[in-house]
């Protein structure tokens, strides 16, 4: 089984490369020269519905309708795989954009995916966080969805949470947005943040989309209160998979 898992893994960035080169020239089309960005999320539905295709990554959802009917909200989840960023392509059809981490810019080819269409944050500067948190005030005011994960990086104690950053919430007080908690349930067993270790396999990856929170009151108290109801949502559904 461990020889298996490790094909599973190498064929898993295998095709990352492969699909990441096919798929270049389109998204340097519609966000470079276009700067096209509902049409670059269409190319990402496309791209994420072949990698679970070809990984054998059968993706399903849970609650849909618990998404907004007005855009211009921010989906928040827990962050264990590298499928956290490739399953929601497949499964939700409203434009959204992620907050990632500024080391991403550095990478060849996927860079191109932060050049005004994803937003990404250096986590050890303060003028940094207030950038990113203007650039994703500036997607809200344009209805276009965020979705973050609070944990701040891929989790290797998953399914335990780790602690919750506060950039999120802050932004759905400021914007008094609404903030729409989601679970990914299978994604750490499929691909786990530590390549090195855990085993890998093809399955099914669900996602779960829980009732959306809404800020009330602004300041630092409902900020943190916010994020505790977030993190309390999320840790109690994941507690209550695992003892069912």
């Amino acid at each position: 089984m461990i020889v298996v898992s490790w094909i599973w893994k190498i064929w898993f960035l295998i095709y990352m490369f492969i699909s990441t080169i096919l798929f270049y020239p389109f998204l340097w089309i519609s966000i470079v020269a276009l700067k096209n960005y509902p049409l670059t999320f269409k190319i990402y539905r496309i791209w994420g519905s072949s990698i679970c295709f070809f990984l054998g990554i059968y993706p399903i959802v849970e609650g849909i309708e618990n998404l907004p009917k007005k855009n211009g909200y921010i989906l928040v989840a827990n962050h264990s795989s590298q499928l956290d960023i490739i399953v929601p392509y497949a499964l939700l059809k409203n434009h959204f954009a992620f907050l990632a981490k500024k080391e991403l810019e550095k990478l060849p080819l996927f860079n191109i995916n932060f050049k005004g269409m994803n937003v990404t944050v250096d986590r050890k500067s303060m003028v940094s966080g207030i950038e990113s948190l203007s650039a994703c005030a500036n997607k809200l005011d344009n209805n276009i969805n965020l979705l973050i994960f609070p944990e701040g990086t891929k989790n290797k104690t998953a399914p335990q949470l780790a602690a919750f950053k506060n950039g999120p919430f802050k932004l759905s007080v400021h914007k008094n947005t609404p903030i729409i908690p989601m679970v990914f349930l299978h994604n750490y067993k499929r691909f786990p943040a530590d390549f090195s270790k855990g085993k890998a396999s093809p399955g099914i990856s669900k996602l779960v989309i829980l009732p959306p929170i809404y800020p009330q009151n602004k300041g630092e108290k409902t900020v943190e209160e916010l994020k505790k109801e977030c993190f309390d949502v999320i840790n109690n559904y994941i507690l209550q998979q695992k003892l069912s």
